[in-house]
């Protein structure tokens, strides 16, 4: 399974559009090589370089299996997304006060459906897939606040 993003690369940084100072906008994503027996698609969207692990900054679940194509305006109809590490049922884009974290998008192919409500959160959904993956992608890239022009 292959997940990338036509707005950054794998490894590199990503734009800072995309943080929750800016535009806060989810990055466009790109779903590849599904398998055929998977019936739900469930993504994460964390900080995997913060002083308390990782922070999820964005979870969604419930997203069809033939979705190619995601970003911050075409959510499928059926996809719920949960309560991130802020206390919000929304996206939060990167925000490093200093530094260069890194940041991940996981992709989980799942063999159910899961019965999940809207709002729910990381422990909730990590227990909610546990047993189901049938195959995970990941995107990687790093945040870093643009340099002030004095």
């Amino acid at each position: 399974m292959i997940l990338r993003s036509p707005g950054f690369e794998g490894g590199q940084l990503i734009p800072w559009r995309y943080s929750s100072p800016a535009q806060n906008e989810l990055p466009p994503l790109e779903i590849a090589g599904v398998p055929e027996d998977a019936r739900s698609l469930a993504l994460v969207f964390e900080n995997v370089d913060s002083p308390l692990g990782p922070v999820a900054h964005w979870l969604a679940w419930n997203i069809p299996p033939e979705t190619h194509h995601l970003d911050a305006v075409n959510l499928p109809p059926d996809c719920c997304v949960g309560m991130n590490a802020f206390g919000k049922v929304s996206y939060v884009g990167p925000a490093p006060p200093e530094g260069r974290p890194r940041f991940r998008f996981v992709l989980y192919a799942l063999d159910k459906t899961l019965d999940l409500p809207a709002g729910a959160t990381r422990q909730q959904l990590d227990e909610s897939i546990a047993d189901h993956v049938l195959a995970t992608a990941e995107l990687t890239g790093y945040a870093q606040r643009p340099e002030q022009d004095d």
